[in-house]
């Protein structure tokens, strides 16, 4: 049974390596591509070996040996030790290639394709300790090698002599996979930077829903609630439609942090904001104004906000918070304001918060809309 998950689990591996569903990540791309190159290698000893050209043939064995120990590297996490040491291989083999059987076998294609490579490394595998200058470092240090083994190569006769027809064959050999490997590699880059866009955008997201709530009560925050506000003038004003705001603060707050602690406190927020949340209808809008102080935006007029403020209160005076082997129960008052052609935000805000504390000096666990002599504190919009 294992090992038919373990089948499955490395089937889907490849499957993400090969389509890009999912996302994939570094460790699983370079051992799908350790594995690739032992397959290659294998059959380089089997090439040489026909060839009769043991030299090369040998020293594949023992490079098959050392790609399953770089397999083994990544397999522990180690990914960026596996690259460097599938890098430094390449360019040895190059060397040690050109003198056994000369440069016309082709193998320098490898090299050519490590040069993209070393910018796929540093972008996506070196992490915090990337460097700007790093791959055009390494690059320069390849191509410095390539045309020093070139030019060795044309000063020495190589150990052993091929055929032309060996030579077509192990140069179409080599041409052949040095293409899959800059034709993977590629693919690989294009998974691994769409994975990192996607990334960033679940990231940026996630920041935007940060920057937008209240972390304790995971209401909209006050700057998000400014700007909701700001709409709804706008749309008031274009289309003459009503709205209206609720601002509500718990009565003695200050006691349930004296007595119970500010756990407690915060404890009685999270639950005043449920309830909040579950009286308001779609299109309504809760934020965490300030301290123990909320405010709702309600699309509709008076009336309608007086119902759903009426409906919190009762809520939250019904409300038992447990904590700590204690129930705790308080209210909430709650003043109401509504828009009406004239008036500026601010004379809202103003309006709503003079109900909520005429309602705080007059008892209390109550909903105030309209107090006496209320029109003569608006101010009008100049």
């Amino acid at each position: 049974m294992s090992e038919q998950v373990e089948k499955k689990k490395n089937t889907s591996v490849i499957k993400r390596v090969i389509t890009g569903e999912e996302g994939v990540n570094n460790q699983e791309i370079l051992q799908i591509l350790e594995i690739g190159i032992i397959a290659v290698h294998i059959m380089m000893v089997i090439l040489y070996h026909l060839m009769n050209v043991w030299q090369l043939s040998l020293y594949n064995i023992i490079v098959t040996a050392f790609y399953s120990y770089c397999f083994n590297e990544v397999k522990e996490g180690k990914v960026l030790k596996g690259y460097l040491l599938t890098f430094l291989e390449i360019n040895v083999q190059m060397i040690f290639t050109v003198f056994i059987v000369g440069w016309d076998l082709g193998f320098y294609a490898y090299v050519i394709g490590l040069i993209p490579l070393y910018y796929y490394l540093n972008m996506f595998v070196g992490g915090e300790d990337d460097h700007t200058f790093r791959p055009l470092a390494w690059s320069l240090i390849t191509v410095t090698v390539f045309f020093v083994t070139f030019f060795i190569s044309r000063m020495f006769v190589p150990i052993v002599k091929l055929s032309p027809a060996q030579t077509s064959i192990g140069f179409l050999f080599n041409i052949f996979f040095a293409f899959q490997l800059i034709i993977w590699m590629s693919h690989f880059f294009v998974l691994i930077y769409r994975k990192s866009i996607v990334n960033l955008e679940d990231k940026n997201a996630t920041l935007d829903i940060e920057a937008s709530e209240d972390p304790l009560t995971k209401l909209y925050n006050r700057r998000t609630m400014e700007a909701a506000l700001e709409k709804a003038m706008e749309e008031a004003k274009r289309k003459g439609a009503f709205f209206s705001l609720v601002m509500g603060d718990i009565d003695f707050f200050k006691k349930i942090n004296d007595t119970y602690g500010h756990d407690c406190g915060d404890a009685a927020l999270v639950a005043v904001s449920e309830i909040l949340l579950s009286c308001v209808r779609d299109g309504d809008m809760v934020c965490r104004w300030g301290g123990e102080e909320f405010l709702l935006l309600i699309i509709g007029n008076r009336d309608a906000a007086n119902a759903v403020a009426e409906r919190i209160r009762q809520r939250i005076e019904d409300n038992v918070v447990e904590y700590g082997g204690n129930e705790v129960k308080f209210t909430m008052t709650l003043g109401v304001s509504t828009y009406a052609p004239g008036y500026a935000l601010d004379t809202l805000l103003a309006q709503a918060d003079e109900n909520l504390y005429y309602g705080k000096e007059h008892g209390r666990n109550q909903v105030v809309s309209l107090k006496p002599q209320v029109t003569s504190t608006l101010k009008k919009q100049e």
